[in-house]
């Protein structure tokens, strides 16, 4: 179920401006993005209690490093974008 704020934003971003849809597709990037690197955070984390305590830390790693690669391709996909909607208008010839 949406909450109030959901069902606005999801209207706006419908029925909104070319603004008000770019401004969604930021947050739900930005959102997307911050994602894996929470996770990557999280994983870091119980590296560092797994190393206090002398535990084996190559789960907490691999996962911290396949989060980050997520984050850098969700990255570049939206630099992409975001390149490409910026580039002037080609004057014809």
């Amino acid at each position: 179920m949406l909450s109030a704020n959901q069902g606005t934003l999801g209207v706006t971003a419908q029925n909104g401006s070319a603004e008000d849809r770019e401004e969604m597709s930021l947050r739900r990037f930005l959102h997307d993005l911050a994602a894996p690197l929470s996770a990557v955070s999280l994983h870091l984390e119980t590296a560092v209690r797994r190393v206090q305590k002398g535990g084996d830390l190559t789960e907490s790693l691999a996962t911290a490093q396949r989060e980050l690669e997520k984050a850098f391709e969700l990255f570049e996909s939206g630099r992409t974008k975001l390149m490409k909607n910026s580039e002037p208008p080609k004057a014809a010839r």
